[in-house]
């Protein structure tokens, strides 16, 4: 009895010896290696979107915040530069020549060009008195009319330097904004030059009638 039971104590020892070893933690480095490289994968990826995510909130804010267009280059904002030309009812008599209506841009002109005042009341001494006004009023008039276009001119080409260095869209957009309305507003100047061309050729036939 006694040797059956050694027997059996001696198989029981052979058959767990080698179960007892397989549950032992077995290292294996390939599989760790490829665990870490993951790891590193998902926190790049995190990073990058922490990214995107910091740069959409940038580009909203460029939208919702709003630049202030008329705000930029405040001295194009003048009133005698956004319209130097004078007020629409005040033009025909200016255009005339009438009594006393000599403007402040003409009178530089009828300084430099004025020879001789003609005396008398006689329609052929009023109508050289008014040419004379006529004319440095017209003069005056185109001469702040250009000088006024190439203020925008050159604001314009400053401007254009600002946005190739404009350091967001936001900035871009707004320069781009103030652009077109100066843009616009010297083609309205360029208007009003040849609608004074026209005035003061129609003024020209109109006193070449009146001296007949």
């Amino acid at each position: 009895m006694k040797k059956i039971l050694l027997a059996a104590a001696v198989a029981v020892c052979l058959t767990a010896g080698p179960g007892a070893r397989a549950q032992m933690a077995v290292y294996d480095a390939a599989n760790f290696v490829n665990t870490l490289r993951e790891v590193e994968t998902a926190a790049n990826q995190l990073t990058q979107l922490n990214a995107q995510l910091q740069q959409m909130r940038q580009q909203y804010q460029m939208f919702t915040n709003a630049t202030n267009i008329t705000g930029m280059l405040p001295a194009l904002n003048a009133p005698s530069l956004q319209n130097p030309m004078p007020t629409a009812s005040s033009i025909p008599g200016q255009i005339a020549g009438a009594s006393a209506t000599l403007s402040s841009q003409g009178q530089a002109f009828y300084n430099l060009n004025h020879v001789w005042t003609a005396t008398g009341t006689d329609p052929q001494a009023s109508l050289l008195n008014r040419s004379s006004i006529s004319t440095a009023n017209i003069q005056g008039m185109a001469a702040a009319n250009l000088a006024s276009i190439e203020q925008r001119q050159a604001n314009l080409n400053a401007m254009q330097t600002e946005l190739q260095n404009a350091p967001d869209i936001k900035q871009v957009t707004a320069i781009n904004g103030r652009i077109a309305i100066e843009s616009n507003a010297i083609q309205g100047q360029q208007a009003q030059a040849a609608n004074l061309t026209a005035m003061a050729s129609a003024q020209k036939q109109t006193d070449q009638q009146a001296a007949l």
